[in-house]
């Protein structure tokens, strides 16, 4: 039960040590006199923020015990400038190292299903974000700062494992291989696929991953190797990408010229599939038929659809985007804190699944669609009730409100309708107060 085994004073402990403390402190000397706002307090008032006006937030602070002084608003963001954002992508990376060496985690044929992306995040608009971000806007239009966001995703197991912030315009296919990087420190040897979206694709990267042997499925443009797709003989087949003089020149000055230049070639099996709007997609793999037929290549890319997912809980569900303030340090502190409870929400609803699959086998009358976890719900349960858990007095306390979140959970079930669809309005049945957009806390 990965909520449950995983304990979140153990965490808290860590990020409250020395070693943790001298890394990720903005100002020496930080965090190590007794303060109205200890270090413990002030990553509980991140967990718990909800996107009220500070002088609320610090009320609500007081009243659920994370704070046992009043604080004043430029106290506590003075205090909040001592931290450097990455301490959570630390604490996030710390808890999914600890979850894959205890052997939690799925796998589909022994492979860790990963998928990458960016995403665009506005921002508070001033000078300062607009300089070091960038400006999404278009040219003679009001301003709008904006960073972008990049995400490497366990599709399985609904877990985000890192993540880093960039200017608004950045290069997916290079933050990707950063975070590929990363992955043995976080899952150890585990062998991976990773699905890629259309940004993804271009002989430079293929070959990189190629010789890394990182196991890949990504969807090409319509413009991607036009004429080799042309006159393929089947729905999937082994093709030759030849490096013809144009494709050379593309990258001429890169470090993969050279590569280019003496291989002649590269091998790419491509998938192509109908799509049921009456378009077709093609997917290029290095997987092998072997072990992964036309029909399993299709499956696994559909895995991708879990990191669109992952933003959008981030960004509607946790309210990621209505930050604490406009300094660029609080903008990443609330970013990397949304990621680190977006992957604890997806830990308890892991759990109630378990509980909830073992629950409907166990019922003696059949329904007639499948239940599930409706995720809204939960993640307004565990910022309900999390910190209440995490500073319980005593062990038994703190395993029975983890329990009680998952228990009320089960209580608000949805079912599955395979196949419901529903008409896109343009925005004509919008409203500011949407029902489909309701707060959960």
């Amino acid at each position: 039960m990965r909520f449950i085994q995983i304990h979140h004073t153990e965490e808290l402990s860590r990020a409250t040590s020395v070693q943790f403390i001298q890394k990720y402190r903005t100002k020496a000397g930080a965090f190590t006199r007794r303060r109205k706002l200890p270090l413990t307090s002030l990553l509980l008032t991140m967990l718990d923020r909800r996107g009220l006006t500070l002088s609320m937030e610090l009320r609500r602070y007081r009243q659920k015990g994370i704070l046992t002084e009043k604080i004043s608003k430029t106290a506590y963001l003075n205090q909040r400038k001592k931290l450097s954002p990455l301490a959570f992508l630390d604490m996030c990376q710390y808890r999914n190292r600890r979850l894959y060496d205890a052997g939690e985690m799925k796998s589909y044929k022994g492979y860790l299903l990963l998928a990458a992306d960016g995403s665009s995040i506005n921002i508070p608009t001033t000078n300062e974000t607009l300089e070091l971000y960038g400006n999404a806007s278009h040219k003679d239009k009001k301003p709008q700062a904006s960073l972008g966001l990049s995400c490497l995703y366990d599709c399985i197991n609904k877990t985000i494992l890192t993540g880093s912030i960039n200017r608004a315009r950045f290069s997916e296919p290079a933050q990707l291989e950063n975070h590929l990087a990363e992955l043995p420190s976080l899952v150890g040897d585990k062998p991976s696929i990773v699905m890629l979206d259309r940004g993804y694709p271009s002989t430079a990267l293929f070959m990189r991953l190629n010789a890394k042997d990182q196991k890949y499925v990504i969807r090409l443009r319509s413009v991607d190797f036009k004429q080799e797709k042309s006159v393929m003989k089947s729905n999937d087949e082994t093709v030759e990408i030849t490096f013809t003089k144009s494709r050379l020149n593309h990258y001429k000055g890169t470090d993969i010229y050279d590569q280019m230049i003496a291989s002649g070639h590269l091998k790419l099996r491509i998938v192509k599939l109908a799509l049921p709007c009456g378009g077709t997609e093609y997917l290029a793999t290095n997987l092998r038929q072997e072990e992964f037929d036309t029909e399993e290549v299709s499956k696994l890319y559909t895995y991708r659809w879990g990191v669109e997912t992952a933003f959008d809980t981030l960004k509607n569900k946790l309210n990621m985007e209505n930050f604490t303030g406009t300094s660029p340090i609080m903008i990443e502190q609330d970013i990397f804190a949304s990621i680190y409870v977006c992957n604890l929400a997806s830990d308890m609803i892991a759990d109630a699944e378990v509980k909830l699959q073992q629950r409907e086998a166990n019922r003696q009358s059949k329904r007639k669609h499948r239940m599930a976890i409706n995720r809204s719900f939960a993640i307004g349960i565990l910022k309900d009730l999390l910190v209440a858990a995490i500073t319980a007095e005593s062990k038994k306390k703190r395993e029975r409100l983890f329990q009680q979140m998952i228990d009320e959970t089960l209580d608000e079930v949805l079912p599955v309708r395979p196949g419901r669809r529903f008409k896109r309005s343009n925005g004509l049945l919008s409203a500011r107060f949407a029902n489909s957009r309701k707060p959960t806390f």
